[in-house]
């Protein structure tokens, strides 16, 4: 209780973002797909392992204040992830038993809460907060969304406009909302947190203790991509760069723009040579394939298909390091 009275009452107190601490596992992707493709990805950004055993998920359903929580298990190994996914999998099964998408399936590294009467934690939607809590002292070690006081069964979860009044048609009458506290209410569409995949920032290297203050702003700490979205799963782009004394590697940086890419053209540069380039779209499909053999640091890239849409960059350097970026295309 002491626990979840600190963690409402951090209204007043602001969090630090994009401060690189790297000290400790955070979120690094939320999954709020269609049906039960429900998803959540840890991100180890130390240079240890991570033993999963004092660690939990918790669901607080429509931001009120009652915990679902279940523990973890496994390892987390440095600068890796860890992916949760509702334990959805028997074929052929409808309404609520509807299996999860096979790509998603195959992302997984654990399956939880097969039963939502035994465990309601991974049947989050977009107006519920998400955190990662320590089990021996409850702290709170990361934090999507905000907790207390609770939506109500109109709200769809936040989104990124505040003070604003949107006039929409809803069964042939003209109506409007004005959106407060960043919390979408019926406009179902303009909502970050409900049907779509967030991606954490590079930036981000710690995660939030605290409620933020004083709202749930998505957009400060996430990327967001279309609904059922997989591919990025099991990797994760973050700008922690901390390496112990004995590794003898760096953490080259990477750039590329102009993005987004206009007329299919855009320019990657980085600290070392690059060995290779793969453009990969939201499926999984290789686009386009690059064998530099680490000629320079400074690559060109053109495309030669007129494509529009999300897509991943892949850069292999002569290191080996290996650095996935997006990429938005205006074609």
């Amino acid at each position: 209780m002491k626990k979840l009275l600190l963690l409402i009452a951090s209204v007043f107190f602001s969090v630090a973002i994009f401060s690189q601490e790297c000290s400790d596992l955070f979120i690094s992707e939320y999954v709020e797909g269609s049906g039960n493709n429900k998803a959540i990805e840890l991100y180890n950004p130390t240079n240890e392992p991570i033993d999963l055993g004092d660690y939990k998920l918790v669901r607080y359903s429509n931001g009120g204040t009652t915990p679902y929580g279940v523990n973890l298990g496994g390892t987390i190994q440095p600068k890796s992830t860890y992916v949760v996914v509702l334990d959805k999998r028997v074929p052929g099964g409808t309404g609520y038993e509807e299996p999860v998408d096979s790509l998603l399936q195959l992302k997984a590294d654990t399956f939880l809460c097969p039963i939502y009467e035994v465990n309601r934690m991974m049947y989050f939607n977009g107006n519920d907060a998400v955190s990662l809590e320590r089990i021996s002292n409850g702290a709170i070690v990361d934090l999507f969304g905000f907790v207390g006081p609770p939506m109500t069964s109109e709200d769809n979860g936040w989104g990124s406009l505040n003070d604003t009044t949107i006039s929409y048609n809803s069964g042939g009458d003209s109506t409007s909302y004005t959106i407060a506290n960043y919390i979408v209410g019926p406009l179902f569409w303009l909502s970050w947190t409900k049907d779509n995949t967030l991606i954490r920032k590079p930036d981000v290297g710690i995660g939030v203790k605290l409620n933020p203050a004083p709202y749930f702003v998505v957009y400060e700490q996430w990327d967001s991509i279309p609904k059922n979205t997989f591919v990025s799963l099991g990797f994760h782009d973050c700008n922690c760069s901390s390496f112990g004394i004995a590794e003898n590697s760096v953490n080259v940086n990477v750039s590329i723009y102009p993005n987004p890419v206009v007329n299919g053209e855009f320019t990657i540069e980085a600290g070392e040579s690059i060995d290779e380039v793969k453009i990969i779209d939201i499926s999984g499909r290789l686009i386009e394939f690059k064998q530099l053999e680490g000629q320079t640091g400074s690559v060109k890239v053109s495309i030669t298909d007129k494509l529009k849409g999300f897509y991943f960059v892949n850069i292999r350097l002569s290191s080996g390091q290996i650095t996935t970026k997006k990429l938005l295309l205006n074609q």
